[in-house]
């Protein structure tokens, strides 16, 4: 079963994810600081200093070290205001409140354990000493509790005083855990940004010294798999284009030694024929033959030469076709016209099919022209059991086809692969009469400069060679 891909994760979603991270371990470590510092300046219970945590519903007293720990006390009053008793260290001596104090109470909101009334207490020059904060319990009768707490405590709902708790201690606490995190954080997004980015450097390093078998790891981010993938394609296809252009310059050799070999005989020919001309070797009846050995042996140096530029040339890819807007089949007649009397010569039956509806195509007409002249002349001269030779133009599939057919006999299988190859000849089943081993290969390139095809089959007992345009 075909594993499923792994879904990349996003740089994007990295910093999100690590930026919730960030926030989330902020709140939380900061809020451990904060409950651990109150746990331990409130004696072991962060909340044990509000009003209610102090004095219970019964009348009851607990965690008075909190209070007493912060320099606050509790003073318990009966209903005229007076103070029956004093829990803790009492700042100030008195021992009677008036109803007026009393009634200031019950208008903040004492109505009943539930609901507890906070006043500032001043003294006589105006300034505020300290909070007081009453709670009234349940009971007949009912109990009266004045919590007073020094005035440097901010509110009854944060009772503690941060100055003499060591508020400069949690400040400087909270900011070494924020940069802790933003170092964390930081060294978190750094592996995962460096790492590849160091592979890419070393990659890219790799490639600059000649080594091509490179593959960047993708199992990183997103982003980052993206550029891997694509610097995995560029060297895939640096490595092929170095591939081939190491083929094309052995290619290109081995059509220079075989170019060499090809001359080699023909000029041998041509000096031994001037040598003896010139010793005088040859009866006078005989010269003109010298001749025309000659001149037939110069004339193939000449045609392996110009196949071979032209094979090079086309070979080149700043080498542009002179492209024109052409009626194929006017092309085709008059290239059947220029080899029906040289077909018919050898006693070969020519029949030419061609639609008399125009096929438009861009071509360059001279060398278009030698793919089907190339292909006419291998049929005739290479067609030596048989005895007809067929041209076929059709329009198949909105598609140009032109199929040139002889009765011959088929081309050996293993040569089928090679054929179009430079210098590659059936030499055991169609005999060469000097050809040069390069037109079939150069019919391929002209037809591949025209986005086009040509292709070999065995099709109803005759050798096809099928040309064609794309769509």
């Amino acid at each position: 079963m075909k594993e499923r891909k792994k879904r990349k994760k996003s740089i994007f979603s990295r910093l999100v994810k690590s930026y919730v991270l960030f926030l989330t371990l902020s709140v939380v470590l900061y809020l451990g600081v904060v409950v651990l510092f109150l746990t331990l300046v409130g004696n072991g219970n962060a909340r044990n200093i509000y009003p209610k945590a102090i004095v219970e519903k019964d009348g009851s007293i607990k965690n008075l070290e909190a209070l007493k720990n912060v320099g606050g006390w509790i003073e318990e009053l009966n209903e005229d205001g007076t103070v029956i008793k004093v829990y803790g260290e009492r700042k100030q001596e008195r021992n009677q409140y008036s109803l007026k104090e009393l009634a200031k109470f019950l208008e903040l909101g004492m109505m009943d354990y539930d609901q507890y009334g906070v006043m500032f207490r001043t003294n006589d020059l105006g300034e505020q000493k300290e909070y007081v904060a009453c709670v009234r319990c349940a009971g007949e009768p009912q109990r009266i509790f004045l919590v007073i707490y020094p005035a440097g405590i901010p509110t009854y709902q944060f009772t503690i005083d941060v100055d003499k708790a060591g508020g400069s201690w949690i400040f400087f606490a909270l900011l070494a855990l924020f940069f802790i995190e933003v170092l964390a954080i930081s060294f978190y997004l750094k592996g995962h940004i460096e790492k590849p980015l160091r592979h890419l450097t070393e990659g890219m390093d790799e490639v600059s010294k000649g080594e091509r078998d490179i593959v960047l790891d993708d199992n990183v981010d997103k982003e980052f798999a993206e550029i891997c993938d694509k610097f995995n394609r560029m060297a895939k296809k640096l490595k092929e284009s170095e591939d081939e252009k190491r083929r094309m310059e052995q290619r290109r050799n081995q059509m220079l030694l075989e170019l060499a070999h090809d001359i080699k005989n023909p000029v041998a020919s041509i000096k031994s024929s001037i040598g003896a001309l010139k010793e005088g070797l040859v009866a006078q009846e005989k010269i003109s033959d010298y001749y025309g050995t000659i001149d037939a042996k110069a004339e193939r140096i000449k045609a392996l030469t110009e196949d071979m530029s032209t094979s090079l040339k086309l070979e080149s890819d700043s080498y542009q076709l002179n492209l024109e807007e052409r009626d194929v089949c006017e092309t085709v007649r008059r290239i059947c016209a220029e080899f029906y009397e040289e077909i018919t010569a050898t006693g070969k039956e020519f029949e030419i099919e061609i639609p008399e509806k125009p096929c438009m195509e861009r071509i360059d007409e001279k060398l278009f022209g030698r793919v089907i002249g190339n292909l006419l002349s291998n049929a005739n001269k290479y067609n030596e059991t048989g005895k007809n030779i067929e041209l076929r133009l059709m329009r198949k599939e909105g598609q140009t086809l032109i199929e040139v057919l002889d009765d011959g006999t088929a081309i050996d299988a293993e040569f089928v692969p090679r054929m179009f190859e430079e210098f590659s000849r059936g030499d055991e089943t169609r005999k060469t009469d000097g050809g040069t081993g390069l037109g079939l290969a150069i019919a391929r390139k002209i037809m591949e400069k025209h986005h086009g095809t040509l292709k070999y089959a065995r099709k109803d007992g005759m050798n096809c060679f099928s040309v064609s345009f794309q769509k």
